[in-house]
């Protein structure tokens, strides 16, 4: 019986070699589409998921409320050249594959931008019950995740060594700018403010998540509407408003479970005050 195949898959990211490790190791809960590939993210809850060290034998991290699952095992920590890891997400150790990460310096991009070329091989299958169908699965899967990462790290190193307040408006004008137009959900409460209901805290929570992470630009209520509201975000870097919206529909547990609605809409910044 032959063998089922690794998958290999590289891209070229906008980042010097250190920069592209950093980004996919300790950055890992920030670019990561959890909504679409997670054990718990797809329920509706919050989560997370990180490297619990940067270190050889490290675990790979899911956290939601009140439940962790470890999706891997570091077996290989060799910045910023590699990192490798067991992986079994959703499953026990004893069924995990293997995959590696490495980062090459590319040449630079025509406008001299720093690149890396970043290849992933994923092994393993026969840990699988059916190693053909899983393989086939994450082939599909791991595009989409590598082009997320590959978003997030175009986002951040254009400004790698610049604070915000170091960026002129012609920089912020560039970046993904959206609106957040919240309303009363269909699992809304239809008597008494919307304020008082305690899922109103897991609002809070997601804009206080999107202020730490550089994000939130403005938030707060509409006063000629009773439960509705408006937030402002901001994405360093153009074309992130699929990242808004994941953001904004999955992130925020108030929206994801029906307490609250969303309608994300993209603003074009044409005009600045003094």
């Amino acid at each position: 019986m032959n063998a089922v195949p690794p998958i290999r898959r590289e891209i070229l990211v906008e980042a010097d070699p250190a920069a592209a490790f950093e980004v996919f190791t300790a950055g890992l809960g920030q670019w990561w589409p959890l909504g679409e590939h997670s054990v718990h993210g797809v329920r509706g809850q919050h989560a997370t998921v990180s490297f619990e060290e940067m270190s050889l034998g490290a675990r790979i991290v899911e956290r939601t409320a009140g439940e962790d699952t470890v999706w891997g095992t570091v077996t290989r920590w060799d910045p910023p050249k590699a990192v490798a890891f067991t992986w079994h997400p959703g499953y026990s150790a004893d069924r995990a594959s293997q995959v590696e990460v490495t980062f090459a310096a590319a040449g630079p991009a025509l406008d001299g931008t720093a690149q890396t070329l970043v290849r992933l091989e994923h092994t393993g299958w026969e840990a699988f019950a059916e190693p053909a169908a899983a393989r086939a699965e994450y082939d599909e899967g791991w595009p989409f995740v590598l082009g997320q990462y590959a978003e997030h790290v175009a986002g951040g190193s254009a400004d790698e060594d610049r604070t915000d307040e170091d960026r002129t408006d012609e920089d912020r004008d560039g970046d993904t700018w959206v609106a957040l137009m919240h309303r009363p959900g269909p699992r809304a409460p239809t008597t008494g403010p919307l304020v008082e209901d305690p899922r109103f805290g897991e609002h809070l929570a997601f804009l206080n998540r999107m202020r730490e992470a550089g994000y939130l630009v403005l938030a707060g209520p509409l006063a000629d509407a009773d439960g509705e509201g408006m937030t402002i975000l901001r994405l360093t870097g153009p074309g992130r408003l699929g990242t808004a919206t994941r953001l904004a529909n999955e992130d925020d547990t108030s929206v994801a479970s029906g307490f609250l609605s969303v309608t994300v809409r993209p603003w074009l910044v044409v005009m600045r005050g003094a």
